[in-house]
């Protein structure tokens, strides 16, 4: 199971949790927040859509009709004042209830998008493409630039022989994925253009049990770097920023 995966399993059943999701999450205070925020997000939409019957509901329905059977004759202004009453309280009630669909909504995609980070991402992106790191045939780097340059991107050099490349949607922006080899075995690096707007969140810093990684914010593109705990990534990452260019 990735990140993706659990936090789409969360979203589309928050009641009904299941030992594998828990066991995902047992050990990230992260996942563990997410679970409770979603969870007690569904318990308050449940709360809000669980509107009690009125009491004696039935008797006023049934009075009411006699009194309109009695009342039969009442002056055409007064029905159309009553009709229009009711479709006023209608159209209310529909539009409380979308507003409340909406803000809901909201919520729960802006609580996720909080909690998923830019390394929290390019984590799911790497371990979703792990086999990445075993490969050793090395990629042309004319063929690298041939594919970078669709994205406005030129790179003068890498500090290893490119191993893996591909696009890849990152955070809804197309963005390179390639693997270079290193004296500190294979990293990965995810090229991204931002517009001059850096995208995301959480710290430029992240690092699970076995990898670390460094965003570096560019006003052209983010540049994400992952490597095997211990590997210089400052000097890396540096090397990789000054050997890209923009073409336009």
């Amino acid at each position: 199971m990735d990140e993706l995966e659990f936090r789409r399993r969360i979203l589309a059943e928050p009641s009904t949790i299941d030992k594998e999701l828990e066991a995902f999450a047992e050990q990230d205070t992260d996942k563990q927040a997410f679970i409770d925020d979603v969870r007690a997000l569904d318990d308050e939409l449940s709360k809000a859509l669980n509107v009690p019957v009125p009491e004696n509901l039935a008797k006023r329905i049934i009075d009411n009709t006699y009194a309109c059977e009695e009342n039969h004759e009442q002056p055409l202004d007064t029905i159309i004042e009553a009709k229009s009453r009711f479709a006023f309280n209608r159209l209310y009630l529909a539009a409380a209830a979308s507003f409340l669909v909406a803000i809901s909504v909201f919520f729960v995609i802006n609580k996720q998008h909080t909690l998923y980070s830019v390394g929290e991402h390019a984590f799911t992106h790497l371990y979703h493409e792990i086999g990445a790191l075993d490969k050793h045939e090395a990629i042309d780097l004319a063929y690298v630039n041939e594919k970078f340059a669709t994205i406005g991107g030129h790179l003068d050099e890498l500090p290893g022989k490119v191993t893996y490349l591909m696009f890849c949607d990152f955070q809804g922006k197309k963005g390179l994925h390639l693997v270079f080899e290193s004296d500190f075995g294979p990293m990965t690096v995810f090229i991204v253009p931002s517009d001059e707007q850096p995208f995301g969140t959480g710290s430029d810093d992240f690092n699970d049990e076995r990898f670390a990684g460094h965003i570096n914010r560019g006003e052209r593109a983010d540049t994400i770097l992952i490597a095997s705990i211990g590997a210089p990534l400052d000097s890396y990452n540096s090397m990789i920023n000054d050997a890209i260019r923009w073409l336009h």
